[in-house]
């Protein structure tokens, strides 16, 4: 009678171990992407601001940084592209700030601050669109 809990108890463990693992396998995946598409950028960009999607597709690691740029001056975008296979990345060209904004941990916090302080549920750019 005492197999049965205790292999419950030991299936439960391993299930503990494999999602520790799991979680640092895809924390190191995102450090990865990020360290391969800031050193894949055709400019360093003044203060970026990389957010890694968390897992990617089966097969691509997906990141957008976001940075000053020091050749026209304003803020840009590129997209990046993770060959989770080949380990290799491919960089769009620069997308201006006004066509793709990363929102940035501080931006997400005040956006939700107000959201709770008014009650207002619809998200807006600066622009005031929806």
């Amino acid at each position: 009678m005492r197999i049965i809990p205790l292999s419950a108890l030991a299936l439960s463990l391993a299930a503990a171990g494999a999602h520790a693992s799991s979680s640092d396998a895809w924390e190191e995946f995102r450090a990865d992407v990020e360290k391969s598409c800031l050193a894949s950028l055709p400019e360093v960009l003044g203060t970026p601001n990389v957010f890694v999607e968390p897992t990617g597709t089966q097969s691509f690691g997906i990141a957008a940084i976001e940075g000053l740029s020091p050749e026209s001056k304003s803020q840009i975008t590129y997209v990046c592209i993770y060959d989770k296979q080949k380990k290799t990345v491919e960089v769009s060209p620069p997308i201006a700030a006004e066509f793709l904004h990363v929102v940035r941990e501080s931006e997400r916090e005040a956006a939700a601050k107000k959201r709770a302080e008014t009650g207002d549920n619809t998200t807006q750019d600066a622009a005031g669109q929806e």
